[in-house]
């Protein structure tokens, strides 16, 4: 029994410090700490503790070491990782098979991003583990997310409420946005689809419109809704289709060919059926629409990459009811509004005008004269009231 005048504060056990040690390596491994432990060893007497901190294997894997890929799917720690080919080296050849891998990725590489990888960005990838990949938790993977190389576009979300991050991106690096929906069963959903049309213009993508579900018309364009005709005439291109009788596929192929193209859409509009002829590998899931509100089942819970036989890649990303634009101001809202102005060009007698009650606004002279839709009129002043 030691002598607490002798010396000082009774300290824990050895094998408690080492049990300690070795949770907080386990936590580290596994991503949830940014810091890195640190390893603390003592005398036999208790005495003179050396402290020392723990050496991150990332540290030292220069870029020279390093492979980009692309994340073709994430998960909450780890993301699979498509590699240029089956021989890159990352200090040694690939094995066979290994053009996909599982890499983790910390969580200090969330934070210098300022959120999770995404599907579609370019990553620089390291080895940090020579052995092989057992697959028992985040901490046992071979590869590491170095860096995520800047990104030339992005298509982001609300994140949850819970969440440390406001958005979260749904794919990255793309080309143009494929936004399905159906003509009947789901009914269209206006203020979605201009969510997703202002996403679209702010990164000067261009925005195509896929009306599937043709088949379920009796006299095909003819039974097109008043909303739906209103919208095809501000959308990029309008492509109906049918993956029942094959109307309209080609003409999508010819538009997906060579590009990296995102498909969003809200539950049930028939995305994962039109993916799925598009991409026979994909073999998605499908669902039928409740018969009690009339709304899809999620089928799509994660993004994912596929590759299309005829070139270019398309991101699938869950059926979603919204899409954020916390961000933008609302002046910046009431002068890019699709559909307000001709040619995009703000002609109200203030600049600051909201569109709501203002002296002098085109807008609501346009609403009036009944040159615009009262249901877009409708779409902007929810997206107006809702951006917090």
């Amino acid at each position: 029994m030691r002598d607490d005048d002798e010396y000082g504060e009774i300290r824990t056990s050895r094998r408690a410090h080492r049990s300690r040690r070795i949770d907080a390596l386990r936590e580290w491994h596994s991503g949830v700490v940014d810091e890195l432990p640190t390893k603390e060893r003592f005398s036999r007497e208790f005495k003179k503790a050396k402290i020392k901190q723990l050496k991150n294997p990332v540290a030292n894997i220069g870029e020279e070491n390093c492979v980009e890929g692309l994340v073709v799917e994430v998960h909450r720690r780890t993301c699979e990782v498509r590699l240029p080919s089956a021989e890159s080296s990352l200090r040694g050849p690939v094995g066979a098979g290994e053009s996909t891998v599982t890499a983790m990725y910390r969580a200090t590489t969330s934070k210098q991003l300022g959120e999770f990888p995404a599907v579609g960005d370019k990553v620089l990838l390291g080895l940090v583990n020579d052995g092989e990949d057992d697959g028992t938790g985040v901490g046992s993977q071979k590869y590491c997310v170095v860096r995520v190389q800047p990104r030339k576009s992005e298509l982001k979300r609300p994140g949850p409420r819970d969440s440390f991050y406001k958005q979260q991106t749904l794919a990255a690096n793309i080309d143009q946005v494929v936004i399905v929906a159906s003509v009947t069963q789901p009914e269209f959903n206006y203020g979605f689809m201009d969510r997703f049309l202002l996403a679209a213009n702010l990164n000067s993508l261009p925005f195509i419109l896929v009306l599937t579900k043709m088949d379920l018309l009796e006299h095909g364009e003819d039974d097109l809704s008043a909303d739906i005709r209103d919208f095809m005439s501000i959308a990029d291109k309008v492509i109906p289709v049918s993956v029942k009788s094959g109307k309209g596929l080609d003409e999508l192929r010819a538009e997906l060919q060579g590009k990296s193209s995102v498909f969003s859409g809200m539950s049930g509009v028939g995305k994962s059926t039109l993916v799925n002829a598009l991409v026979p590998s994909a073999s998605l899931a499908t669902g039928e629409v409740r018969e009690k509100d009339g709304k899809g089942r999620h089928t799509t819970i994660s993004s994912s990459l596929f590759d299309l036989p005829e070139g270019g890649i398309v991101i699938d990303t869950p059926g979603i009811r919204s899409i954020g634009l916390m961000d933008m101001e609302p002046e910046t809202l009431a002068k890019i509004f699709p559909g307000f102005f001709d040619s995009d060009l703000f002609t109200c007698k203030f600049s600051n005008c909201l569109h709501v009650k203002e002296t002098g606004c085109a807008v609501l002279k346009a609403l009036d004269e009944g040159t615009l839709s009262r249901a877009r009129y409708r779409s902007y002043l929810r997206i107006l009231n809702s951006r917090d």
